[in-house]
Formats: structure tokens, C-alpha cells, sequence
């Protein structure tokens, strides 16, 4: 992937507005925010438990769970629309445009699959890859991400593997096909404070060399403060 310099405008969100029905009635989670994200920046996104934050990342890949909809605004992917798309469309900008890693990522990876296998099938979905450039290709982002003997890890299922270590699988997964966009949600909170400072320098270098975009969502004003370009 090129180095981007941070000036072009990736994504833009306006007067978003996602709301959940639920049994005690209507429960607006997002009135109407909007965000400019510039390619190649890490942009923070931090609030308190409850006030959006995560639905915010979920809107734009078109994940907002049930009850939840998305009732008004526009989410514009380099000026393309994202809430025009089908299901189907949005299934190929996620994973191949626009990725997502998760706070948990022992829950994120499947279990009965080695975590090689597992991004494999990630590339050959989204890169119509066969096995053999597949697995080269996930070699190469293992060394990306600061993985040791990437071939341990390829045939590694992931309890096998350390909170720290399945994280940097997770991001390597994300970045398998040269995404434009990385949203991490919460990325070093279920790890301990050693191992949230490498995840937090891995992230900040990963856009340095490869010019990724990032969004940061957290709770942790330090993590902010650290890492990112702009915030919200």
C-alpha cells in the first residue's frame, strides 16, 4: 500500500443517527454526529461506556445490530455512499476496504480453526487468492505485525496463542488486503499494560510505513493523547 499524506478527505459521516427500539421504547444512540477522516491519520474517537462510540465504527461497515437501525445521515467511502449499498456490496468493502479488530480478540478468532487457516480464507475471498499465494501472503503480514515464527502461528489455534499474540493476529488479519481503513475498537482493553503499549506502537507504525487510515475507539483519554492525529 502507498503512503498517503494526511490532507484527502477518506471517509465522511453526516447527521448520522442510529436508534434501537427496545421494550421500555426508543433509545436514540447516535443524534446526528459528523466526522471528517483524512487519509493516512490516526483519528480518536473517545467517549464513555454507553455513548455511541462502538455503534459509531459499526454503522460504518454496516453492523449495527439488531433492534438497532440506522434512521438518517450519509457515510461517504471516498465520496461513495455507503449507505446506499446492499447487503452483498457491503460484504466486499468489508474485509477488502474497510476492516474492523475488536477489544476481545480471543472471542473474534474461531476456535476450531487454526488462526492461519482462518486468514486464508480471508484472501481467498476478498483477493481470489489460491492457498499456496494465500499463504504467502499471510507470512508476509505475520512479519508485518511483529509475529515470531510465523509458521508456529499459521498452525496455531487461537487458545493457544496469548492475549497479545491474538490480538497482532487480528490486526494482521485486518490488514491482509491492503485495506484503505482500520477501525479498532478498544484494541488493548482486555490486555495487560505492557502489552497495550506494543498493540498501541504497532498501530501508530503500521500507518507510518503503510499508510493506513486508522480510527480509534476508546474509553482511555491517555491512549488518545499517546497515538492519535485528531479526535472527536
Amino acid at each position: 500500500m502507498r503512503a498517503i499524506m494526511v490532507s484527502e478527505t477518506l471517509l465522511q459521516i453526516s447527521n448520522l443517527k442510529v436508534g434501537f427500539k427496545t421494550r421500555r421504547g426508543y433509545l436514540q444512540a447516535l443524534s446526528g454526529i459528523s466526522l471528517d477522516i483524512r487519509s493516512g491519520e490516526i483519528f480518536g474517537i473517545v467517549g464513555e461506556t454507553g455513548c455511541g462510540k462502538s455503534v459509531t465504527g459499526l454503522s460504518i461497515l454496516g453492523l449495527v445490530p439488531r433492534p438497532g437501525h440506522i434512521t438518517d445521515g450519509e457515510i461517504l467511502l471516498q465520496g461513495d455512499n455507503l449507505l446506499r449499498k446492499n447487503k452483498r456490496e457491503l460484504a466486499h468493502i468489508r474485509g477488502k476496504k474497510i476492516t474492523m479488530i475488536f477489544q476481545d480478540p480471543g472471542s473474534s478468532l474461531n476456535p476450531v480453526f487454526t488462526v492461519g487457516k482462518q486468514i486464508v480464507r480471508v484472501l481467498q475471498r476478498h483477493q481470489n487468492l489460491n492457498k499456496s499465494a494465500a499463504r504467502a501472503r499471510v507470512m508476509e503480514v505475520f512479519q508485518s505485525v511483529g509475529l515470531p515464527d510465523a509458521k508456529r502461528i499459521f498452525n496455531a489455534y487461537p487458545h493457544q496463542l496469548s492475549g497479545g499474540m491474538q490480538q497482532r493476529v487480528m490486526i494482521a488479519m485486518a490488514l491482509a488486503c491492503q485495506p484503505d481503513l482500520l477501525i479498532a475498537d478498544e484494541p488493548t482493553t482486555a490486555l495487560d499494560v505492557t502489552i497495550q503499549a506494543q498493540i498501541l506502537y504497532l498501530l501508530r507504525d503500521l500507518r507510518d510505513r503503510l499508510g493506513i487510515t486508522v480510527i480509534l475507539i476508546t474509553h482511555d483519554i491517555g491512549v488518545i493523547a499517546q497515538l492519535c492525529d485528531r479526535l472527536a
